[in-house]
Formats: C-alpha cells, structure tokens, sequence
C-alpha cells in the first residue's frame, strides 16, 4: 500500500471512527430521571370515576376522554372540572366508545370507536358542533389532525398491508392510504399497526407498535427517512423477548393478535416521547417508563429515561398513556394497573 493511500486509510478510519463513536455515545448514555408526582387523581370529584382514558392539552384546558362509562371531561390546568359529556349513545352529540381525544382550530375532537366516527364539541362549552363519520374501521390508536382539513389514522393492524395510514376530510370522504413496507420474516403475520405523530414540514412520523421502525414520510407516503428503534437497548430489549415469545413452542398466534412493545408516542419541538413495555427479568425495580429523543439533524439522538416513582403497583408496569403538556411543563400519565391519573413536574431541555 502507498504511503499515500495508508494516511487517506487511517484519515478515514479517524473521522468515521469518531463520528461513530460520538453518535453511540449519545445514543447508549442516557440520562436515568426519576420523576414524583405532585398530584394523583382518582376521581375528579363527585364520584366521577374514570377507567381507560386518553388525555391531551391546549393552552387554556385538560381534555380526557374515558372509554367506559363513555365520558369527555373538560378540566382547567388545575385538573379542576369545568364541563363534561356524557351523552351515551349513538345520536348526534352522543359518545360510546371514545379511544382518542384531540385539541384542534374546529374543536375537540373525539375518535368514537364505537360509532366510528369523530365528534366534535366546543372546547369551552362543551356544545356538541358536527360529526365525522369514518369510511371504514381504524385502530385505537392515536390519530393526526394536520390543521389544514385532513386525518390521518391508523388502519387496524391485523388487516393492513404496507398502505396502513387512511386519510380523511372534514367531511368524512376517503382520500386514499399511505405508508411504506415494513420488513418482517417471510410468510409472517401482518403485523403493520402504527402510531402516527405530526413532523416539520407536512411530513408525518409513523411508528411500528412492534416492528422497529420509525419511518418519516411525506403527505403522500413517499418514504424521507427511516430509524432503527431496536438499535436503542430498552427497545431491543423488548422487542428481543416479544420475538422469543412467538417462537416458543406450541405458540399459537391468533388472527387478530397482535402484541406490542410501543404502547404511546408524542412528538413535540423536535422530541420525541415513547412509552414501551419493558418485558425483561423479574427485577423491575429500575423499570423505564418513557423514553426522550431528540432529533439532531438528520439523527435521533436518545436523550434521557424517567421512571415514574408514585409508590404503587404503577410503578413496575408502562403507563397506559400519556401526554407531555410543554405549555404548562407538566406531563400526565395514567396508571395501567390503579387507573389513576398522575400530574408531574416535567423538566424540559433543548
């Protein structure tokens, strides 16, 4: 070899090297945050229980929407409540079976899985406003307004292929499906659910339930850019033991099953929330229940890991969901085995 060519070789070797070394260095050194809550919610007064909720926020109100008994309650910041729905039933204005809830320009919008449509009330009042009734079922998971009259949802998994995002209008017509292919085993189950989350510039971040993909795409599907998520431990981790077992013997998946290691997303200001269920060793005592990442220019950066420290059975276990209220610097969560809703003090970073 040249002398020439031996300097260009270890020239390579020293810069790809320590971008390499750099990137992992980011990735494999999180920082482990143990949050407390200061508030925990069993009720929101009156005997007004909740069981599986979704919750989001604007800059003035809390929405939760509760499954079963169907409920929207609307509550200032305080978790103090002003209004609630609970209208049952499948009349205009009347909620079943409600699995998402929504802040937007119209309204608050309501995925109502048990009439499969979108309802839509006055963030203020409470005011029944319109309905959008779904071309077709969608999965429970979380849906995307995109501000400029069209949904986004994701197609349940066990009968989706690689197209597995239906858009919508405002007046509930189809404008087609997108989504890219996500690589499985050859003759595999299908297993294509997602979670979608807005990005800059119109484009749409979708992510594998269990397959570990996070795919960037544009308003038309065109694939920008895909992350690796198992190239991060506690995700490995999980999806490692959710492979290990399908493969055991005798086990038998079911048509419609389809079992997950992400179980909620959040995008916002370039960070990137996930909370994923842990299914490693029996010593949960260090369990992770979210995961921040920040994308850096063209990487995805993993940033810090908080555990949610309340003193019950919460604690070894996800949260059933989850929303990070950057306005207020809180995060909600609800419990998965308690069903309880607690409110902490979110310290947030560039």
């Amino acid at each position: 070899m040249s002398d020439f060519m031996r300097c260009f070789s270890l020239a390579l070797l020293f810069v790809f090297g320590c971008n390499s070394n750099n990137e992992f260095k980011a990735q494999a050194d999180p920082e482990f945050v143990v949050l407390k809550p200061e508030m925990v919610l069993d009720d929101f007064g009156e005997g007004i229980f909740f069981t599986r909720v979704s919750i989001t926020a604007d800059n003035d109100r809390i929405y939760v929407a509760n499954q079963n008994p169907a409920t929207l309650f609307l509550l200032d910041k305080d978790f103090n409540l002003e209004n609630l729905i609970e209208d049952r039933g499948d009349g205009p204005g009347s909620i079943l079976n409600p699995v998402q809830v929504e802040s937007t320009k119209h309204g608050v919008m309501v995925e109502d899985r048990g009439n499969n449509r979108i309802s839509i009330f006055h963030p203020n009042t409470g005011e029944f406003l319109e309905q959008i009734n779904l071309p077709e079922p969608v999965s429970i998971w979380r849906f995307f307004y995109d501000g400029n009259g069209i949904l986004y949802f994701p197609l349940r998994g066990y009968k989706s292929d690689s197209n597995s995002v239906l858009k919508v209008n405002l007046q509930g017509e189809p404008l087609g499906k997108i989504g890219v292919w996500m690589p499985q085993n050859e003759n595999d189950f299908n297993r294509q659910s997602r979670l979608i989350q807005p990005f800059e510039d119109g484009n749409i971040m979708l992510l594998g339930i269990n397959l570990p993909y996070l795919d960037i795409v544009s308003e038309k599907g065109k694939l920008l850019k895909r992350h690796r998520l198992d190239q991060f431990e506690p995700i490995k981790r999980a999806i490692d033991s959710l492979e290990s077992d399908f493969k055991k013997p005798g086990y038998k998946r079911g048509e419609k099953e389809i079992k997950h290691v992400l179980v909620d997303a959040q995008y916002a200001d370039q960070h990137l929330y996930l909370s994923f269920t842990d299914r490693i060793g029996l010593d949960r005592t260090r369990t992770r229940h979210l995961l921040e990442f920040k994308f850096v220019k063209n990487k995805l950066v993993f940033k810090r890991i908080f555990r949610f420290e309340t003193g019950t059975p919460d604690d070894t276990l996800h949260p059933f969901t989850f929303f990070v209220d950057r306005e207020a610097n809180k995060i909600y969560t609800q419990g998965l085995i308690t069903q309880n809703i607690y409110v902490f003090d979110f310290p947030f970073k560039n």
